[in-house]
């Protein structure tokens, strides 16, 4: 393997400070979901080796699991050829989506529409707080 210098990690001056995070199956490479990260949130993904996303909705840090318990532990991370994407390959529990699917890509696009190709693992009701 060759080793050249790389950048010492995202580059958070690009797109207002928010890069598009992909969370991966360590074990199957199914893509499970995309989230925005922010410099705070890689920090604390980096330091405590648990998925920390950036709710553009809520404006705040979003630790993955803090209300469901679908928690993700980061195994791997690896940063694009730009610096500007965040690729993380980890274990899930449980539920990667808020829909209680295992990923959040359960639809795929058919000549007659949307189909729903996927088990629902959870009922989201039952593991997240209303209003």
């Amino acid at each position: 393997m060759t080793t050249t210098p790389a950048p010492s990690g995202p580059d958070f001056t690009r797109n207002d400070g928010l890069l598009p995070a992909i969370a991966q199956d360590l074990a199957t490479g199914e893509v499970l979901m995309v989230a925005w990260m922010s410099a705070e949130a890689y920090a604390e993904t980096v330091r405590t080796g648990r998925a920390v996303y950036y709710s553009r909705s809520r404006g705040k840090l979003w630790r993955k699991g803090e209300e469901s318990g679908h928690a993700q532990t980061v195994r791997a991370i690896y940063i694009d050829c730009d610096a500007d994407t965040i690729l993380l390959k980890v274990e899930q529990v449980g539920a990667a989506c808020h829909e209680g699917y295992r990923s959040c890509f359960f639809r795929q696009v058919t000549p007659e529409g949307l189909a729903v190709v996927a088990e629902r693992l959870v009922d989201p009701a039952s593991v997240y707080r209303q209003g």
